[in-house]
């Protein structure tokens, strides 16, 4: 860093710390409360699903009763997360506002959550890689892990995909959670038992984000190859699909990290992978969604035409409370027509308290594709799979001849959220929330699964501490070692 960028993120430093956040009077926080409870209360489609109406009245009640003048910002938006943690709908996404700034003094440790403990994901001031974090400014990790949850929402009683996204974003939630500090106090335990203490300071967004390519969990040592960008951007942050092959198992491995892409560029994508698999006569087919947490649900149907052997089926239905978007002079962003998607869709198909289709506007396309692999498949799953990759992943779970391995997903098993997202901002606070308006009620043959889950894997692979120090991919290993017959 040169000296010119050190004054300038010095005085960031200052600026941002006297912005932190600001002060509200009553009648603004009511006001933004009020609007946030009509929202939900209008049109979310499963607002009972976990919790019952009187318990989630009261606790509108209580919070009302709460709040009064010299409410920040920022404890309105935790106020609301409290509300959104009981629905348990893991699209309705709650943001901070924009006066509240993480980005200068942010915690410098890049961790990683390992049955319910927090430990280093990189090896860096003098602290060894797989170190326990055990108390951070004199607060214990596991105390620090339960505030933190309300920070990421997921389906139903799902934990999986709030440790993923509590350790991607976990200087950020600190800070939302106990307010900005310039400096970190933390007590650790090495791999060797020794108990430490240090002293951190922290460091800004950028720096952190940048030593973020460097986690022992993204497997480069597994992959052989360097640590950093290359690595990063090829393998861990590409949105396009891509395959590398283990040729000496006569194996593919297909990584999807996104759905985002354009549903024909995706297509043209998938064609020329599979020609080319096909063309290697390969045996065996690994496909890894362990980073796919969004995207275009045609997408995922498309990837699933090249496995499935007959017509398959997603969702048995789906379902809006309201033909109309609520609150909508706060809706800054609707991502569909909301006439067609609405009122077109739903209109003549009435039931009690709302709307109910029992088709799928993508069932045409579920048929097996021509060109389809006829080998043994494998599918990678994690807390982080979600949306439509989650429901790839229940097209897979459904099928007797694909084995699902790894982490139990962050999309729900029986239903999930995924239609029509309204993006609204609180006039005052500048919160901003996104809804999804459809809820969807999937297809599926195993019945046993409790409530409140998310697609469970056939084989539940979980890394360990040892996996991390390694760098070892342990889902990827197993796959590898029942090919082989081991």
């Amino acid at each position: 860093m040169n000296k010119i960028q050190f004054i300038v993120l010095s005085f960031s430093f200052i600026l941002h710390t006297t912005s932190a956040q600001k002060s509200m009077d009553s009648i603004h926080i009511n006001q933004d409360f009020s609007i946030f409870e009509n929202i939900l209360k209008e049109a979310h489609p499963s607002l009972y699903e976990y919790c019952s109406e009187d318990s989630l009245n009261t606790a509108f009640y209580t919070t009302k009763e709460s709040l009064g003048n010299g409410l920040s910002d920022i404890d309105l938006y935790k106020k609301m997360l409290k509300i959104t943690s009981m629905v348990k709908d893991g699209h309705l996404q709650v943001f901070a506002p924009t006066s509240f700034k993480t980005d200068q003094y942010y915690f410098p440790l890049i961790l990683k959550i390992i049955n319910t403990e927090f430990y280093t994901d990189t090896e860096e001031f003098n602290i060894p890689l797989g170190s326990k974090i055990t108390k951070i400014n004199n607060k214990r990790t596991s105390k620090i892990l339960e505030d933190l949850k309300k920070y990421v929402p997921s389906d139903g009683y799902n934990i999986s995909k709030k440790y993923r996204g509590i350790e991607s974003r976990f200087g950020q939630y600190f800070a939302y959670e106990y307010g900005i500090n310039q400096k970190f106090t933390i007590e650790y335990i090495e791999p060797n038992g020794s108990k430490k203490n240090k002293e951190l300071l922290a460091q800004s967004f950028t720096e952190v984000n940048l030593r973020n390519t460097k986690r022992s969990s993204y497997f480069y040592k597994y992959h052989k190859k360097e640590k950093g960008f290359d690595f990063f951007n090829s393998f861990i942050n590409n949105k396009n699909p891509f395959v590398y092959y283990k040729k000496n198992l006569n194996t593919a491995v297909l990584v999807v990290n996104s759905f985002e892409l354009d549903t024909q560029t995706f297509k043209s994508k998938l064609i020329n992978i599979f020609n080319e698999i096909r063309k290697k006569k390969t045996q065996h087919l690994i496909i890894d969604i362990r980073r796919n947490d969004k995207g275009f649900r045609a997408n995922a149907v498309q990837l699933y035409a090249y496995l499935s052997k007959n017509t398959f089926k997603q969702i048995t239905s789906t379902f809006v409370a309201s033909l109309s978007i609520p609150q909508r002079e706060y809706a800054k962003r609707v991502f569909l027509n909301e006439k067609e998607f609405l009122k077109d869709k739903f209109n003549n198909h009435p039931i009690y308290d709302g709307w109910k289709l029992t088709f799928d506007d993508l069932e045409t396309m579920m048929r097996a594709n021509k060109n389809r692999f006829e080998g043994k498949v494998y599918v990678l799953t994690s807390g982080t799979t979600f949306s439509a990759a989650s429901s790839f992943a229940l097209n897979a779970k459904n099928d007797p001849d694909i084995i699902l391995i790894g982490e139990e997903t962050g999309g729900g098993y029986y239903c999930s959220n995924l239609g029509f997202p309204v993006y609204y901002e609180f006039p005052n606070s500048k919160i901003t929330m996104i809804m999804s308006m459809e809820k969807m009620n999937f297809y599926t043959k195993e019945k046993s699964i409790p409530r409140g889950s998310g697609i469970i894997p056939d084989r539940k692979i979980l890394m360990n501490i040892n996996d991390l120090i390694d760098g070892k991919d342990r889902d990827l290993d197993y796959i590898f070692r029942l090919i082989k017959g081991e």
